[in-house]
């Protein structure tokens, strides 16, 4: 047994020995690896070639030795940029960039990102606004409504004016007569001037199919201007009366509201008949009352506006109008209100809107039909368009 136990005394050493042995093995190539690396950062110089190749001999040469007693060695041995990158360390690090330059570039590089992001900022809102525009033509399209039909004026020489012998029959007859040239002639809307009581019985029963208003409802002189629409194409919304001096007589301007039964626009028609002769300060009285009613209701209401009738003018009411409203001649006009064509009458349609609303009239006709017996005026008529915006928002 004492043999065995200094046996075993005898091999312990050695053994401890081997072991420090193996630890300092592996640790003295790390660190002459690890100084050789610090020597090629620290204090290689930085200068021309031959400092560089001093360098790169250095940290191969300590690239060498750490691959050959690390345990990395065989990844290095397969990875010859590892060891090309410790030499280019080296380089970069003995060489420094500038300050000012790099402030410079980073500067440089932050105003670019800054307008490109600008830039993008400001396409978006141009995008965004496009869209929101379109949105709401889109919307204005389909609110907006419009009415295509035939439009006329007709003074139908009140019976007065025949009551005796004269070039023309009684008034009831002359009322039926042209009763049925307004029905031939296909005219959806009319305004009908010097209308007398007996005479607008006699328009009730001949115009079959029509709805005529103000009737008697205004009053004292009341029946004297009318307005006369197609029932299956119109229904009256809204109507009123303003006051002016004809004749020396105060009596009602009426205005109807109409909408279209098939598509739903709606308009306004006005029916005037302005004084005679030498009376031309209620001619302008006339036609300065009814440019402010027109003014009104496309204010208000945003809807087209057609007036109609026989304003003893052949010429200044058009101006007057035209210039107060934009509105032009069933009969033509032009930029800068430049007259229709003649011949001209004293009997006049002109309308037009104001906000996407607007009249627009074609086949113009001066009907002389009505001269032989109904009466001594033309009666006028013509398509008209109107352009109901709808209910603005």
């Amino acid at each position: 047994m004492s043999s065995h136990r200094a046996a075993r005394r005898r091999a312990t050493p050695p053994r401890q020995a081997g072991a420090a042995w193996s630890t300092w093995r592996l640790l003295v190539p790390a660190c002459v690896a690890t100084g050789a690396l610090v020597a090629s950062l620290f204090l290689v110089p930085s200068g021309g070639d031959d400092t560089q190749d001093v360098s790169g001999t250095t940290s191969i040469a300590a690239a060498e030795i750490a691959a050959t007693h690390t345990p990395q060695a065989s990844r290095a041995r397969t990875r010859p940029d590892r060891v090309a990158g410790l030499g280019k360390v080296g380089v970069r690090r003995a060489v420094p960039m500038d300050n000012a330059a790099a402030r410079e570039a980073v500067s440089t590089l932050h105003e670019r990102e800054v307008r490109a992001k600008a830039r993008a900022r400001a396409a978006r809102l141009k995008a965004k606004k496009l869209r929101i525009a379109a949105r709401r033509e889109a919307r204005l399209a389909a609110m907006q409504k419009t009415s295509n039909f035939r439009v006329g004026a007709l003074n139908i020489l009140g019976s007065q004016h025949t009551a005796g012998p004269g070039g023309y029959g009684p008034g009831t007859e002359r009322a039926a007569i042209s009763a049925g040239i307004i029905m031939s002639r296909g005219v959806d809307v009319v305004t009908l001037s010097e209308v007398q009581d007996d005479q607008l019985g006699v328009l009730n029963a001949r115009l079959g199919g029509y709805s005529i208003w103000p009737q008697q409802s205004l009053g004292n002189n009341g029946q004297r201007l009318q307005i006369a629409w197609r029932s299956s194409r119109f229904e009256m919304v809204d109507g009123g009366s303003v006051t002016f001096t004809f004749a020396s007589q105060a009596i009602p301007m009426p205005y109807v509201l109409l909408r279209d039964l098939q598509t739903g626009a709606e308009f306004w028609v006005i029916s005037i008949h302005t004084s005679a002769g030498n009376l031309e300060g209620e001619r302008d009285s006339g036609t300065a009352i009814a440019i402010s009613l027109m003014q009104r209701l496309m204010a208000e209401s945003g809807k087209p506006v057609i007036i109609g009738g026989d304003v003893n003018e052949h010429e200044e009411f058009f101006y007057k109008v035209c210039q107060a409203t934009g509105f032009l001649g069933a009969n033509g006009g032009g930029a800068g209100c430049t007259l229709p064509p003649p011949p001209l009458r004293v009997d006049w349609i002109m309308g037009g809107g104001s906000g996407g609303a607007g009249v627009g009239f074609s086949g113009y006709m001066q009907d002389g039909s009505t001269l032989a017996r109904a009466s001594d005026h033309y009666f006028i008529h013509a398509d008209a368009s109107v352009v109901d915006p709808g209910d603005q928002p």
